[in-house]
């Protein structure tokens, strides 16, 4: 059972959260600022930032779980496919997740979409994480005789094409279907490799 102190972390974040998401949907992301998340929080400017080191990192509060998530497919994949199977596999499931997102994801797509800073944190941080832990699960699952700069490469590829389509449908509103993006960013970048690995003509 959570302590008392780790109950009030996790209601004080929450509130953060609900304050923000309420101040985004209102004014809008760049209209809002962190003192105004913190007066509706009702905490001090500064108990905002030993939960969030910037504006940016509140839309993304969910990403360690995701991210989580995400390794736990990873793991349940078959145990005889590739790094790059198994990876874009896990991947077009999240995509068909997306497509049918909450409320919180449409508006996060929203402000994405007018808002280069976002696409900043969501490179520089999430799919940071996001790259290391795939990276890990799938060395775990190789086991000792594992090609570690292989898998590293096979998912440092992968996660390209699927922040390219990300960023391609945020930008474009989040409208239709994310998977649709996924297929062609995936089919775009295995015709660039197999341009690149074909001999050349003399």
């Amino acid at each position: 059972m959570p302590s008392l102190r780790q109950r009030h972390t996790e209601r004080t974040r929450d509130a953060i959260v609900a304050a923000a998401f309420d101040l985004f949907a209102a004014k809008g992301f760049a209209e809002t600022t962190i003192d105004e998340i913190a007066e509706r929080a009702d905490i001090a400017p500064r108990t905002f930032f030993r939960y969030f080191p910037a504006k940016e990192a509140v839309l993304f509060h969910n990403t360690d779980d995701q991210v989580e998530a995400v390794a736990a497919r990873l793991r349940a994949r078959p145990a005889d496919e590739s790094p790059y199977e198994s990876l874009l596999a896990v991947l077009r499931a999240v995509a068909a997740e997306i497509t049918h997102g909450d409320k919180r994801e449409m508006m996060l797509a929203k402000f994405a979409a007018d808002n280069d800073r976002l696409f900043e944190h969501h490179r520089a941080v999430v799919m940071c994480n996001f790259e290391e832990s795939a990276a890990s699960v799938l060395k775990e699952r190789a086991g000792e005789q594992a090609d570690e700069l292989a898998i590293e490469a096979a998912v440092a590829a992968v996660l390209a094409t699927f922040g390219t389509a990300m960023r391609s449908w945020l930008r474009a509103g989040a409208k239709g279907d994310f998977e649709q993006v996924l297929e062609r960013c995936v089919a775009a970048a295995q015709g660039a490799f197999q341009v690149a690995s074909s001999p050349t003509p003399r």
